[in-house]
């Protein structure tokens, strides 16, 4: 496929997932200004991200059946259940009402990244290509991620948080349509493919060998970052510098988008399936190793060095739902890695919440290390054991 078409494809899904970076604290002040309470706001967000969740496979399942052409009509629903939740909001409705109007949102949004994702694997032929392309998705990610807060923050000091949330929801329209209706792939169903997929298609896809092993490999790694994420504001917070938190958790992004970058262009020979649970144990030493840094600044340059390995773990994760998944459920295989992922941030930030008041920020360091550590030896493991030349990494030339 000429690139052209390729930019025709990756350029509006970049444009829709950057709503997804504005968003969260784009509809959490809005909520909390016109309800007048931050726990409100807390509350809904909480709501809305459960059924992000849960509703991922399902939400995957349409796009693998009748293709890209869903995801516009799923973002016109999130538009329009956004401005529902807004209305209930600013009509002080009853919390119950709140949390029914924020699930309903997280019911509906487009899976724009996981569908780019099965888009590569169509676009570039097994081997470099595809690799470098999953380590460029998971850099923008990376990239989105950070610069929509900046985006929203902006927003909200020229404005108010309705002018950001406005702004997110017609990216997502757009890059939902032109991204839906763009050029087709070498596996676009068609309406008579979805009639004839059998509803067990991809069924299997968590009995696949590897499959779930992968999944915990990853939730580990993702709830050791959750623990760092609450470490590193308590370690500036105790310095008597918060604010430093901001370029310190900035440092750790960089080094996560360098290392991205960086895997997609040399060689492995080692099979992802082993290499992952290599990753989570030198960033087990890694971040064991952040609890000796001081002064701050040090403590930055650990951080960079975390993240070196951060992009690289989902990166393996994605290349390895790809080549596990049935040839019906790539993208389920795909949102189902988004969701190990979130699941293990939440986790992670759940427990590093309830210590953080009580314990010093060097025991959050040696938590999430510890559960680094009994990632790489238990679903690392069994991960490791599936490994053979089926599900081996293409080789990348060096360059």
């Amino acid at each position: 496929m000429s690139r052209p078409r390729v930019l025709r494809l990756f350029l509006p899904a970049t444009v829709g997932r950057l709503a997804y970076g504005i968003l969260p604290l784009a509809l959490f002040f809005t909520v909390a200004q016109a309800t007048g309470s931050l726990g409100s706001a807390g509350l809904t967000a909480a709501a809305l991200n459960l059924t992000v969740v849960l509703g991922g496979p399902g939400r995957a399942r349409l796009v693998d059946r009748f293709g890209r052409r869903v995801l516009p009509a799923l973002a016109g629903l999130y538009a329009v259940s956004t401005a529902l939740l807004v209305w209930a909001a600013s009509a002080h409705a009853p919390t119950p009402i709140l949390l029914a109007a924020a699930a309903l949102v997280g019911a509906c949004p487009p899976p724009l990244g996981p569908t780019m994702r099965t888009v590569w694997a169509d676009l570039m032929p097994e081997g470099p290509l595809r690799l470098r392309a999953l380590s460029l998705d998971a850099v923008v990610e990376e990239v989105l991620f950070t610069a929509g807060p900046l985006i929203t923050g902006v927003a909200i000091a020229v404005a108010d948080p309705r002018m950001a949330l406005a702004l997110a929801l017609l990216l997502m329209i757009i890059g939902s349509a032109v991204f839906g209706f763009g050029p087709a792939t070498s596996r676009t169903p068609t309406i008579a493919d979805a009639a004839d997929t059998p509803a067990e298609t991809g069924a299997g896809l968590l009995r696949s060998p590897g499959f779930r092993p992968m999944l915990f490999t990853l939730a580990g790694l993702f709830a050791a970052l959750g623990l760092v994420d609450v470490a590193v504001p308590v370690t500036a917070a105790n310095a008597g510098t918060p604010a430093s938190a901001g370029w310190l958790m900035a440092g750790m992004s960089a080094g996560s988008a360098v290392g991205g970058l960086l895997f997609g262009r040399r060689t492995w020979a080692t099979p992802f399936a082993r290499l992952l649970p290599r990753a989570a144990l030198a960033l087990a030493a890694l971040v064991a190793g952040l609890i000796l840094l001081s002064p701050l600044w040090v403590l930055a340059v650990g951080l960079i060095v975390t993240g070196l390995l951060l992009s690289p773990g989902l990166i393996m994760a994605y290349a390895l739902a790809d080549d596990l998944a049935p040839a019906g459920a790539r993208t389920r295989a795909s949102v189902w890695v988004n969701t190990a992922g979130n699941a293990g941030i939440t986790m992670g930030t759940a427990v590093a919440g309830a210590l953080a008041d009580h314990v010093p920020a060097q025991l959050l360091y040696a938590v999430a290390a510890l559960v680094l550590l009994g990632t790489a030896t238990l679903p690392g493991r069994r991960l490791a054991r599936t490994a053979d030349p089926g599900i081996a990494p293409p080789a990348v030339a060096t360059s």
